[in-house]
């Protein structure tokens, strides 16, 4: 993950922010996705993944206040 970090600041890339993470977006290989998701995946069982997703919609369908 350090490369594609890496890649994201040679890109111009804002070192404060990181990219968004969608595919393409993301400054991995293939390779380095995959391994990333392993280690995710290794990390967080499937409830603790399916509670984040539904909690992650729910903030999105909410409207935002500034």
């Amino acid at each position: 993950m350090a490369l594609a970090r890496q890649r994201f600041l040679d890109a111009g890339g804002d070192p404060r922010h990181p990219p968004s993470g969608l595919n393409g977006d993301d400054y991995m290989t293939d390779a380095e996705r995959e391994e990333a998701l392993t280690i995710a995946r290794s990390l967080f069982n499937d409830e603790y993944i399916k509670t984040y997703l539904q909690n992650k919609r729910q903030n999105n369908l909410q409207p935002q206040i500034d």
